[in-house]
């Protein structure tokens, strides 16, 4: 296919995202989801901020396009990633995470309507595989059944039309604002600032926990994070969003692999997890070559 580069950058931003949360999940061992969320958001700021700031251009840059990207940033990572914390609460992860992973989807409905994006047979196919495979792999086998109200399944959905939206608006943005290095550095502002409105509002801030090895962890994830993030705005720079987002959404798979590794204790081969990653990697497959 044409640009060929375009999927690595969506694959090694679904790569980098999963080893951050391979490291939020061994500084939850010493911290809470809050730490989690916080610190990582922090890191990867500052980080972003420092080394793509001195490279950053206002040129030509208009403030819808701010608003834009600053409106994605509070989308996505915030809201998602809060809403995926309450539905695993409400519902169970089990049931939160699969509905959390059809936010490609979302993002190929509003980028053929708001972008005028084209899918194809091989688009529609590649990210119909990748949803699934995703949704086996956020199962859980191992989590008791609890109750719950089938009215708060709609929170894991909210999250995954949030962060389908987020693309196309990231992608529109684009024609707004020529420099990537400002479009991620406002993105990651918008989520950053959002945070601390919610720390603040909430008193959420009380369950922070400075130990250094929630600092390590959490920090390393940030840093994983700030890589992902480039590469992920990079490529929707150059791609398309139904292209990208289907991609991204592959981060499951390389979970998985890693926690396989690195996390023996947590994560067991079974039937249903090598059937999701086979329909991931099918799905890449039909994506990338066709």
């Amino acid at each position: 296919m044409d640009n060929w580069y375009i999927p690595l950058l969506a694959l090694g931003a679904a790569l980098c995202f999963s080893s951050g949360q391979i490291c939020s999940r061994l500084g939850l061992n010493y911290g809470t989801p809050t730490g989690a969320i916080s610190f990582s958001l922090f890191t990867s700021t500052v980080i972003l901020l420092l080394v793509l700031g001195p490279l950053v251009s206002r040129d030509g840059a208009t403030t819808a396009g701010l608003l834009l990207f600053t409106g994605a940033g509070v989308l996505s990572p915030f809201c998602t990633q809060i809403l995926l914390f309450i539905s695993a609460n409400k519902v169970g992860i089990s049931r939160a995470s699969p509905l959390r992973n059809t936010t490609p989807f979302f993002a190929g409905v509003v980028a053929v309507l708001a972008l005028g994006e084209t899918v194809t047979v091989a688009i529609a196919a590649g990210t119909l595989l990748i949803v699934i495979g995703a949704s086996l792999l956020g199962m859980r086998d191992s989590e008791a059944d609890i109750p719950y109200r089938r009215i708060y399944l709609l929170l894991p959905v909210l999250a995954a039309f949030l962060g389908g939206f987020s693309s196309p608006m990231r992608k529109l943005g684009y024609g707004s604002i020529d420099s990537v290095p400002l479009a991620i550095c406002v993105v990651q502002g918008g989520a950053f600032a959002a945070l601390v409105l919610y720390l603040l509002g909430t008193g959420k801030y009380r369950e922070l926990v400075f130990r250094r090895e929630t600092l390590w962890w959490f920090g390393l994830s940030g840093v994983l994070n700030s890589v992902a993030v480039s590469l992920n705005m990079t490529a929707l720079e150059m791609g398309n969003v139904v292209l990208v987002s289907p991609l991204i959404a592959t981060t499951p798979l390389f979970t998985v692999v890693l926690s396989t590794i690195f996390l023996r204790s947590f994560e067991r081969v079974t039937l249903k997890v090598l059937v999701g990653a086979a329909a991931i990697c099918l799905g890449g497959v039909v994506l990338t070559a066709f």
